[in-house]
């Protein structure tokens, strides 16, 4: 039962510090309102400036007028204004872009080719290359369609250079080129 006592105790030292911190804060006691001032003089520092006592709301700075807004302004649903002219192109003034160059026609043929594959028998490397519907099997340093001398053969890439051997291109391996799973032996290949 002692601890029950101490319990109440408890309670009541605490609804008596409440009490007491009401009574002295007066929440509903009578407030007193400031006395209105006239104009603001340039004071040289308020108690509050200086860092003591509780600073005040200074409620004479919202009685200034609000400005108005442009009409146009108003509604921020309305139609926006219309985009400025583009700048005028005249002589002299804004200089003219040069048109771009020519593609290369290496490249434009490089683009019509597509990698699917290789060969190796032994250390010689065999690529792949497709054109159209048509099939070029092309070992490394071997020139074909009399533009394109095969560089380099990787799994994943060939590097083709045109006959001077100026220009270079790599293709990669194509999308969807891959060999297909290998199939266990005594089984048959289902579609």
């Amino acid at each position: 039962m002692d601890s029950q006592k101490r319990k109440i105790l408890i309670v009541v030292a605490l609804f008596g510090a409440w009490g007491l911190i009401l009574a002295l804060r007066s929440p509903w006691g009578t407030r007193t309102q400031p006395p209105a001032r006239g104009p603001v003089a340039a004071s040289p520092r308020s108690p509050a400036a200086q860092g003591s006592g509780v600073p005040r709301l200074k409620t004479e700075l919202l009685a200034f007028p609000v400005p108005a807004y442009p009409p146009e302004a108003q509604s921020i649903f309305g139609t926006p204004p219309p985009p400025p002219p583009p700048p005028s192109r005249q002589a002299g003034l804004t200089p003219a872009l040069p048109p771009p160059p020519p593609p290369d026609p290496f490249q434009e043929d490089a683009r019509r080719l597509r990698y699917v594959g290789f060969l190796l028998s032994g250390d010689k490397a065999t690529a792949f290359i497709v054109q159209g519907t048509d099939v070029h099997t092309v070992e490394v340093g071997a020139t074909f369609l009399g533009r394109f001398r095969v560089q380099a053969v990787t799994e994943d890439a060939v590097v083709l250079a045109s006959v001077a051997g100026d220009k270079q291109v790599r293709l990669p391996l194509a999308v969807g080129a891959g060999a297909a799973p290998p199939i266990a032996p005594g089984t048959s290949p289902t579609r």
